[in-house]
């Protein structure tokens, strides 16, 4: 029966324990950690104070008195409170050790076991994936191996949905890889199987407050089009409108979170590992490429993007960005207008029957849209090849698939639109010179060798008539070998342009895109340079200038005086900031603790040491029993104060 109580006790008994540490700390360490310690103190009680009384004379091995009950009281009184000391300085030093929160909790480690199982299976696949490819020894070569590209498109197109999404997206980064390699990833192809009917259907529930039915009153239920992420399926909302939804996989999200993990993973190896990894900085384009593809991976965001590029062509009549509905989509699901027209991947049959007058009007929309947005709006369609780009029935231009859109500040679109027109009219000089303001440019870059290799490139792509992505790939390239970096904005920028061109050559053939766009440059830099703008810059500038001058003279006086009468003093406030006070309070709340610790220690040593006094029994006096009761309250003080400064969430 003895037992059962005690063993009913013990966790009570830990608990109260444990707050009572907590509380003694002042700060919190982990509730478990300090039930843990409690415990431990519980199970060493009983045998260490049990030997500590036979030891003083106290009790005899069997248990007997040998003093009075007050005595004995007095005596294990003492000791339980330096077992509490003992098991406060454990605590303590678990905490500098190991800091609350460093550790894992068990919900932690469950999840963790979970993520590492995933981990090591998906390891394993992607492993079995690149032997069959023949990846290994191509992969160690590096990117100036002929075989790199064409094996790292096979690995990609192995590992699923993630990985292709990563190499689509490596693929449009032509500024920071070469040519042939960004050709090569080009190829890779998002399709998919459609996933099952009811599974999707499941998303829409999911994600749609209420009833699905309630919100489409039809739902079609075979995909328009399936992706590795994601399926898009027409519909109708229940008031009426026909729309496009966009329908995130089921499994998408927590594979992609994966494999994020694990592509970090591989990079941090390689730059460890391989010399060409180190070179291109691996690790760093890994962590931009999956913070795009968590970004993509958000609905919300390209529901954001499209409501800017809808702003941008707000006041045109010829190019139409499809409405989002708001208030039915969710990070997972995108409904949008279901625009009437037919896309111009369709090939040339999409635009066979139309007038070349018509043609040639939508090709003229379609470049002045984009110039608009990248020089005036400075907010622009990143991804604009054919099967983005739709031809309305009543010929206005309509925009898809606003996933990837580039954004670009007043100053960045001034300097662009120099860097354009300089280069479309072969002088290397000023496009050198505005490269060199609007990139990120090393001091000790060779200018004059650098201007030399991008005269070169920019002639070559005068007489190409073109501006290919080929075109722009070469003067990345040229930029990459002097370490000019080129903002990732504005690479997008030049690629749009460069992928625009084989929508405006179906609609109007052999059109001379360089002279077109050079035809729009004198207007656009009007815009972006006009005088209005930079009148209102100006006077903006004045205006902070200004109330900036008109303060100095009277602090000027003010100085020259005090430093005529001797008087000029420097004073600052340490303590002006609430954190600094906190942070002064607690400093000297420690220093004062620290004193008082040091001194109650001190006080027990003598009272201990100090020969005679009372004798309770022969091996034990009241100064002894005085000086252990005074020393644990030193201790106390001491462990608390060392708490306070090694616990990183420590108040103050």
């Amino acid at each position: 029966m003895d037992v059962v109580v005690a063993l009913m006790l013990t966790p009570v008994v830990a608990l109260l324990l444990a707050a009572v540490m907590r509380r003694s700390l002042g700060a919190r360490p982990g509730w478990l950690r300090t039930v843990l310690v409690a415990l431990l103190m519980i199970a060493v009680a009983l045998p260490v104070t049990s030997w500590a009384a036979v030891t003083s004379g106290i009790a005899e091995p069997g248990g007997t008195l040998l003093v009075g009950t007050g005595t004995a009281v007095a005596f294990f009184l003492v000791a339980g409170l330096w077992l509490f000391a003992g098991s406060l300085a454990a605590l303590v030093l678990l905490e500098i050790v190991a800091p609350t929160g460093t550790a894992p909790g068990p919900r932690d480690l469950l999840v963790r076991a979970r993520g590492r199982l995933r981990r090591t299976r998906r390891y394993l696949t992607i492993t079995a994936i690149a032997a069959r490819s023949g990846a290994g020894s191509a992969l160690r070569a590096g990117p100036s191996s002929p075989e790199f590209g064409p094996a790292l498109v096979r690995l990609l197109n192995g590992c699923g949905v993630t990985f292709v999404k990563l190499g689509q997206i490596l693929g449009t980064r032509d500024d920071l890889l070469p040519a042939d390699l960004t050709r090569a990833l080009s190829t890779l192809q998002s399709s998919a199987e459609p996933v099952a009917t009811d599974r999707i259907m499941a998303v829409v529930a999911a994600e749609v407050p209420g009833e699905p039915d309630r919100a489409f009153a039809r739902f079609d239920p075979t995909p328009l089009a399936a992706a590795s992420v994601a399926q898009v399926h027409t519909a109708r909302t229940a008031g009426g409108e026909e729309v496009v939804v966009k329908v995130q996989r089921p499994e998408a999200r927590e594979q992609v979170t994966v494999d994020c993990d694990i592509l970090l993973r591989f990079a941090r190896t390689a730059e460890q590992r391989l010399a060409w990894a180190r070179d291109v900085g691996v690790s760093r384009l890994a962590q931009g490429l999956v913070a795009s593809l968590r970004e993509e991976l958000d609905y919300r965001t390209e529901a954001a993007n499209t409501a800017a590029l809808a702003a941008t062509v707000a006041d045109r009549d010829d190019v139409v960005v499809p409405r989002i509905d708001r208030d039915l989509s969710t990070s997972r699901l995108l409904v949008m207008e279901r625009l009437p027209g037919v896309p111009l991947s369709g090939g040339p049959a999409v635009v066979v029957g139309l007038d070349e007058e018509i043609r040639a009007r939508i090709a003229h929309d379609l470049l002045g849209a984009l110039l608009d947005g990248i020089f005036v709006h400075g907010v622009f369609h990143a991804d604009l090849h054919p099967g983005n780009i739709m031809v309305l029935p009543d010929g206005r231009v309509g925009l898809l698939d606003m996933g990837a859109v580039g954004v670009l500040d007043g100053e960045l679109r001034v300097l662009l639109a120099m860097l354009l027109d300089a280069a479309l009219n072969d002088d290397p000089v000023v496009t050198v010179d505005t490269m060199l303001l609007a990139f990120d440019a090393p001091d000790e870059v060779d200018r004059e060798t650098l201007l030399r290799a991008v005269g070169r490139e920019i002639t070559l792509i005068g007489l190409q008539g073109g501006v290919s992505a080929e075109s722009f790939g070469r003067l990345f390239a040229v930029l990459r070998t002097h370490r000019v970096g080129v903002p990732g904005d504005v690479a997008a920028a030049f690629r749009s342009l460069a992928s625009v061109e084989r929508a405006l050559g179906m609609l109007v053939p052999g059109l001379d895109v360089q002279e077109a766009i050079r035809a729009e440059m004198p207007r656009l830099v009007r815009e972006v340079a006009s005088p209005e703008r930079m009148a209102r810059r100006a006077a903006s500038t004045a205006a902070v200038g200004a109330a900036v001058a008109r303060r100095l003279p009277g602090r000027a006086d003010r100085i020259a005086g005090a430093l005529a009468a001797g008087t000029f003093t420097v004073r600052t406030r340490a303590t002006a900031h609430p954190d600094d006070r906190r942070w002064l309070r607690g400093r000297v709340t420690d220093a004062m603790g620290a004193v008082l610790a040091l001194a109650a220690v001190v006080a027990g040593v003598v009272l201990m040491v100090v020969p005679g006094g009372p004798a309770i029994t022969p091996q034990l006096t009241a100064f002894a029993l005085a000086g252990a009761t005074v020393g644990f309250v030193g201790t106390v003080l001491a462990m608390r104060t060392v708490f306070r400064l090694f616990a990183s969430d420590a108040p103050g």
